[in-house]
């Protein structure tokens, strides 16, 4: 028998004189992890990370332009915008279904003898409208009056009532309750619930919204001011 003989089931070799185990390497640790990558053997081959970076942004051009020359689909910042459904709107400006007839014609001057006149829009003016409207009583003093901002017959932007007759006066009370009641008939089943808040806070410094419509009742001056809600 020769020396590094195995035996037949491979577990022992001869080593001249005696049979000795045959050494198995020792099983990895648990969990394996897999030996660090060696560095590149020449320095010469290792790229400046600022060139590594210019060739990956060229390599990007041209392969992004040679898609847009092969598809026809659109390039990205190409396609329409889209928003939410609340995104603001250019209607969101105005007080919804308002109008010069429904305030001038049915409230003002009809059911109340005010005479109102139509001037020029003030750049001073609270919203910047193109036009504003001023509405007296019947006896011309302005111890109380309506203002109404807008930009066409159609597009309200603020309504302003003003009352100098005392803050407790049933006059302005009642001037601010049926203001916010005309408001509100585009949308019948909010008118009860618009009068009788201005009604109660008539006297107070308080602000609410109703039906898309923002009501501030304010004492100095002492007012009630409607805007869109937005």
């Amino acid at each position: 028998m020769t020396a590094g003989q195995r035996s037949p089931d491979g577990r022992f070799w001869w080593d001249g004189s005696a049979w000795q185990p045959v050494q198995t390497a020792p099983p990895p640790p648990y969990p394996y992890r897999p030996p660090a990558p060696r560095p590149p053997a020449k320095k010469g081959l290792v790229l400046p990370l600022a060139a590594v970076t210019a060739a990956a942004l060229v390599l990007g051009i041209v392969l992004g332009g040679g898609a847009g020359w092969l598809t026809t689909e659109p390039r990205a910042g190409t396609a329409a915008l889209t928003f939410a459904d609340d995104f603001p709107d250019v209607d969101d400006q105005y007080l919804p279904g308002v109008t010069l007839t429904l305030i001038v014609d049915e409230w003002m001057e009809k059911a109340n003898s005010y005479t109102c006149t139509n001037k020029p829009g003030d750049p001073d003016t609270w919203s910047k409208a193109k036009q504003w409207m001023r509405c007296l009583p019947p006896d011309g003093q302005e111890n109380r009056y309506v203002d109404i901002e807008y930009d066409a017959a159609r597009r309200i932007r603020v309504l302003k009532a003003t009352c100098h007759l005392g803050t407790r006066a049933e006059a302005c009370t009642t001037l601010f309750a049926t203001m916010a009641d005309t408001a509100l008939v585009p949308q019948p089943e909010l008118r009860k619930r618009a009068m009788d808040w201005a009604t109660k806070n008539a006297a107070g410094d308080r602000g609410t919204i109703i039906g898309g419509i923002r009501l501030q009742a304010d004492l100095s001056p002492h007012s009630l001011r409607l805007t869109p809600e937005s």
